[in-house]
C-alpha cells in the first residue's frame, strides 16, 4: 500500500491502512494502527548535500495512533523524544520544604525537558501535516516565551496553546521529565561560577504529566487503550 498510494503523512497512511482492512473484509470489525515517522538529514559535503547518504536527524519522533471501529475513526498524533532547554527565564521556589527535600529553591534556573505530546483529533479529514506543524511550532514557542515558575505552568501553557492553534484538536496529553542541570560548587578552587559551568544530572528528577482538555470535548472513549504512558 505504500508503494502504490505513497506515503503523504503518518495519519493518512495509517487511515488508508484501517480503511483497507476493515472497509475491505467483512469479518473484520476494527482496526489499530500506530505509525512512527524518524528524520533523516542529507550529509553534507564540499560539493553540497549529498544525493544518497544521510544521517540520523534529531531524535525527535513524530506518531500517530488510528482506531477504526466500523464506521468510528480516531486519530491520535503526537510527537516524542523533542528535547528543548532555555537557560534563563525559569525559577522554582516556595514548596514545601519536608524531611527529605534536598532541591535548592532558585528564582533563575536552567529549564530542560524532553517532551513526549499527544493530542486527539475531532474528524479524520484534515491536513495532518499543517496541524502537527501548527502544535509543535505554538508548544516551541510558548516553552520559549513563558517565564517558567514551574515545569507544571510550562506545561499547561504548551497544551492551552496547542488547543487554541488547531480547533480540531479535543485534548492533549504532555509527559515531560524535569532535566536538572546544577550550578558547580567551585568554592574548593577558590572560584566564583556566575551561572557559567553547570552539569546534567539524570536522577533524581521529576516526571510531570497532564492533560488539557477542552471543555466540550467529546468522550474519547478506548482511543487512548494501548498508549504507552497515556492509558
Amino acid at each position: 500500500m505504500a508503494r502504490t498510494g505513497g506515503i503523504t503523512s503518518p495519519e493518512e497512511f495509517a487511515l488508508r491502512l484501517a480503511r483497507n482492512y476493515v472497509d475491505k473484509y467483512d469479518q473484520v470489525t476494527g482496526a489499530r494502527m500506530a505509525v512512527e515517522q524518524y528524520s533523516w538529514d542529507r550529509i553534507s559535503t564540499s560539493s553540497g548535500p549529498h544525493d544518497h547518504a544521510f544521517s540520523k536527524g534529531t531524535a525527535e519522533t513524530r506518531t500517530t495512533v488510528v482506531r477504526k471501529d466500523g464506521d468510528a475513526e480516531t486519530v491520535i498524533s503526537g510527537l516524542t523524544g523533542l528535547v528543548v532547554l532555555k537557560s534563563t527565564g525559569s525559577e522554582f521556589w516556595g514548596f514545601p520544604d519536608v524531611e527529605y527535600t534536598s532541591l535548592v529553591e532558585t528564582d533563575d534556573r536552567i529549564l530542560a525537558t524532553a517532551v513526549t505530546a499527544r493530542w486527539r483529533y475531532v474528524g479524520s479529514d484534515l491536513d495532518w501535516d499543517k496541524s502537527f506543524s501548527a502544535v509543535r511550532n505554538t508548544m516551541l514557542e510558548e516553552f520559549a516565551n513563558t517565564h517558567s515558575l514551574s515545569l507544571q505552568q510550562t506545561l499547561f501553557a504548551m497544551g492551552k496553546g496547542a488547543l487554541e492553534a488547531v480547533p480540531e484538536i479535543a485534548e492533549i496529553r504532555l509527559s515531560m521529565p524535569n532535566k536538572h542541570h546544577f550550578l558547580v560548587d567551585m568554592t574548593k578552587w577558590d572560584l566564583d561560577n556566575p551561572n557559567q559551568v553547570f552539569y546534567a544530572a539524570d536522577r533524581p528528577y521529576g516526571l510531570i504529566e497532564a492533560s488539557v482538555i477542552r471543555d466540550d470535548a467529546p468522550p474519547a472513549g478506548s482511543a487512548w487503550e494501548g498508549i504507552a504512558a497515556f492509558v
